[in-house]
């Protein structure tokens, strides 16, 4: 069942199944996923399930955001955020995820391993620039991509031709989050360009696309 994973400042919320036709979300009381926040208009927007998902915007004031882009009406790939006022949803649909089980473990861990599943070849990837396993590239694979240890961890998706990276759920300590550039990752996801250097749990990553 298809269902939608309610974020705030990196950390879940709630998630949401998609069971009906219809799912509104918005301020006021009569909305399935009422959302107390004040950018968030009385009846903001709805889920509609059909032969597939679809986001709707109910002329709402801020809006809905779409994998960084406002839209009206749109059907949803699993993977996508959706942003409503200051709450990011992730759109997860078990029939057609695709995740890589891809982890890089800080130098500073011993018997360091990494894991990828064989699948054609992507044209990004990420090299890790510190520690021992310096140089080592490693494609991008599949729609997620996760990196780090079970206390700091982000994911890169891949959406169509672009990357994203965005914190994971759980990523434990909230004072040493996964950097873009040098900059902290807060909740929202953040488009990757080709030499991005990525930090997590003290891996620096390169970013790279053909």
């Amino acid at each position: 069942m298809p269902k939608l994973i309610l974020t705030q400042n990196g950390a879940v919320i709630r998630e949401f199944p998609l069971d009906k036709e219809r799912i509104s979300v918005g301020r006021k009381p009569h909305n399935d996923i009422q959302m107390d926040d004040p950018t968030v208009s009385g009846e903001h927007a709805v889920f509609l399930v059909l032969q597939h998902v679809y986001v709707e915007d109910r002329n709402s004031t801020n809006g809905v955001i779409l994998n960084g882009k406002k839209v009206s009406r749109r059907q949803l790939n699993h993977g996508d955020m959706i942003n409503i006022g200051r709450h990011e949803f992730k759109f997860v649909d078990d029939k057609t995820r695709n995740f890589e089980r891809t982890i890089i473990i800080p130098p500073s861990t011993p018997n360091n391993e990494t894991h990828s599943d064989v699948v054609p070849a992507n044209t990004a990837s990420i090299t890790i620039v510190n520690g021992p396993k310096e140089g080592e590239v490693i494609p991008l694979r599949k729609t997620y991509t996760k990196i780090g240890t079970s206390d700091h961890v982000a994911v890169i998706a891949r959406r169509g031709g672009s990357f994203f990276l965005m914190p994971m759920t759980g990523a434990g300590d909230r004072s040493n989050p996964a950097k873009l550039n040098d900059n902290p990752l807060k909740a929202q996801s953040m488009p990757l360009k080709s030499g991005d250097i990525i930090e997590v749990g003290g891996a620096r990553l390169e970013f790279l696309q053909a």
